[in-house]
């Protein structure tokens, strides 16, 4: 039994990552603020100032992002006066606003920094000694950097994802870690690095733009919806059935962005609400609309105060309120006569006190940090177990055995149970070892679509050791319902039901998921996954048609300009693995 109580052991994280103990004292820089505060200012432009550093987001967009403007030179770095006249980009994702703009619409080589980029599936190497953006997942640990920002830092307390940041937090060995986001994560941050010695320095930062709450409700009246409002429900058919009837009701075209959808499309749809002459002026979206994503709104306007968990119907929580309405009003981007102040508002009436209440209470401090169930535990786990014990057992174990320190709690259980059981329910021969990589992996398990796509990788992998793209999706039979939307997608204007075409995007949206699980493998078994080139292809297609499929639930004909901004040069892992083994073999020569 003793030896079960130390393999599940949890109580001493700060210990799991020595290097970051021992070599030296950090400096741990907090900017915290509200939405539209421009918190991240100064982070990014210590990260452009140093030899070594790293970004870490919450998504790959917000990584895509970060190095493409270092590498082009657009953002400040700290030490240089910015240029007064310096034109600031609108169309940036980061909250990173201020009187004198850090970051610029136009690069210059005198700011460029080369930078590489990492994410779950995809990586872009500038060169091999360069500045790194990647997701909080994919932070390596291992290596010393000057400076760090880690970037939405109340996130920590993610019961899914928060365990990244947690290990970034505690585990990064650099000199200087700026820690971005919400008031809510400082006295929790204080309190994980009270045995640490780390120096902490907290920077407040508050709202550039008023924020006020409406005095009246939309009368449950969509048509009382106006050009730059942000329309905000709670499931995928509720924003479709809401974007239909308020084109119909007001004449208005509406984008969509949901979680659902990959973020580069919904960027696309961010974008084609912030162009002034696109057709599309009110966006419709889910109460994740902001993250990650630049938007003009001058009036958020919930379609309610209470929302479905999965088992009932809940009221949102001051903070959700909070967040979902600080996402109007941003500075600098309403133009010029418009103080870029936001408005908050509810369609019906009776639940905008619920805001306004809200709306005056402080943010509630976060209380744990996630903690993950690494493979190294999870292992040691199953080794002081019975052979072939049921995945239960081993959940209970991290349930009721774990000794945590009272700062942290264990990762959402229910949910890590559900994944591991749902990749045994599709093949039940995985070595540990591999189930733990595919419990990793964004397999998209609530996805009915694409249960068969999973269970024939899963089966290629086990009894042939390597899954060919094509030939998963060809044996689960999604790769002839993708090119039955293709040919659909051709002569649009004869699908007669916008239903069908919300049908169809539902498969495109499992297309693109099951092909951005593929590159998540490809990159950590490139022998057993190995078309990656092919998976890449396909899902830029695949997002294309995405595009297709929204514009068309729309029936407005938008121009698209080309995107005419310098393109990045990069290396694939692969080409890097490539030139090394060459330089190796020409030193033998």
């Amino acid at each position: 039994m003793s030896e079960l109580f130390q393999a599940a052991d949890h109580s001493q994280p700060t210990a799991w990552w020595p290097e970051a103990r021992k070599s030296r004292v950090r400096k741990i820089i907090m900017h915290v603020g509200p939405t539209n505060s421009g918190k991240t200012h100064n982070a990014l432009r210590a990260l452009a100032a140093a030899r070594r550093g790293l970004y870490a987001g919450p998504l790959r967009l917000l990584a895509h992002e970060i190095w493409e403007r270092l590498n082009k030179g657009q953002i400040v770095p700290l030490g240089v006066d910015p240029e007064e006249d310096a034109e600031p980009d609108e169309t940036s994702n980061i909250d990173a606003a201020d009187a004198s703009p850090s970051i610029r619409k136009h690069g210059s080589s005198k700011y460029a920094r080369p930078c590489n980029m990492l994410t779950g599936e995809e990586q872009r190497i500038v060169q091999e000694d360069a500045l790194l953006s990647c997701t909080v997942e994919m932070v390596p640990l291992v290596s010393a950097w000057d400076v760090a920002v880690i970037d939405e830092i109340q996130l920590i307390a993610d019961p899914e994802r928060g365990g990244a940041w947690t290990a970034a937090l505690l585990g990064l060995n650099a000199v200087e870690v700026h820690l971005c986001g919400e008031e809510t994560a400082v006295p929790l941050v204080q309190r994980m690095l009270r045995d640490t010695g780390d120096e902490i320095i907290v920077n407040r930062y508050e709202r550039l733009t008023p924020l006020t709450v409406a005095e009246e409700g939309l009368h449950g009246d969509l048509s009382n919806v106006k050009k730059g409002d942000c329309f905000v429900t709670f499931s995928r058919s509720k924003i479709f059935a809401a974007k239909k009837n308020i084109e119909k009701s007001t004449g208005l075209r509406c984008a969509v962005a949901y979680g659902r959808l990959p973020p580069e499309i919904r960027s696309e749809q961010a974008a084609l609400f912030n162009r002034a002459n696109s057709g599309y002026d009110v966006l419709v979206g889910s109460d994740a609309i902001g993250m990650g994503l630049n938007l003009k709104i001058k009036r958020i306007i919930l379609a309610a105060v209470r929302k479905y968990d999965g088992h009932r119907e809940v009221r949102l929580s001051d903070s959700q309120i909070k967040q979902i309405g600080g996402r109007a009003g941003r500075f600098g981007l309403l133009g010029q006569g418009d103080e870029g102040g936001g408005g908050v508002t509810t369609l019906d009436d009776a639940d905008l006190p619920v805001v306004r209440q809200a709306m005056k209470e402080p943010f509630i401090p976060l209380r744990f940090a996630s903690i993950h169930i690494s493979g190294e535990k999870y292992i040691s786990v199953m080794r002081t177990l019975p052979p072939n014990v049921p995945v239960r057992v081993v959940v209970d174990v991290f349930r009721y055995i774990t000794k945590v320190d009272p700062c942290y709690e264990m990762q959402d259980l229910v949910k890590f149970r559900e994944r591991i059981e749902y990749v045994d329910g599709l093949s039940d021969r995985l070595t540990i070892q591999e189930r733990i990589l595919m419990q990793l992996a964004p397999v998209p398990v609530r996805d009915p679509l694409a249960v068969e796509a999973i269970r024939t990788i899963l089966s290629l992998y086990r009894v042939k050791l390597a899954v060919k793209l094509h030939e998963a999706l060809q044996a689960s039979g999604l790769s002839e319902s993708y090119r039955n939307v293709k040919q659909r997608l051709k002569r649009v204007e004869t699908v007669s039901k916008k239903t069908s075409l919300s049908e169809m995007l539902n498969v495109l949206e499992t297309v693109h998921k099951i092909l951005v699980m593929y590159l998540w493998l490809s990159y950590r078994q490139l022998v057993a996954f190995p078309d990656q080139e092919e998976a890449f292809a396909m899902r830029s297609e695949a997002e294309e048609e995405m595009d297709k499929c929204l514009t068309a639930l729309t029936m407005v004909s938008t121009d698209h300009p080309a995107d005419s901004s310098e393109k990045m040069s990069y290396f694939t892992k692969q080409e890097i693995l490539r030139r090394r083994t060459e330089k190796r073999g020409n030193n033998y020569t």
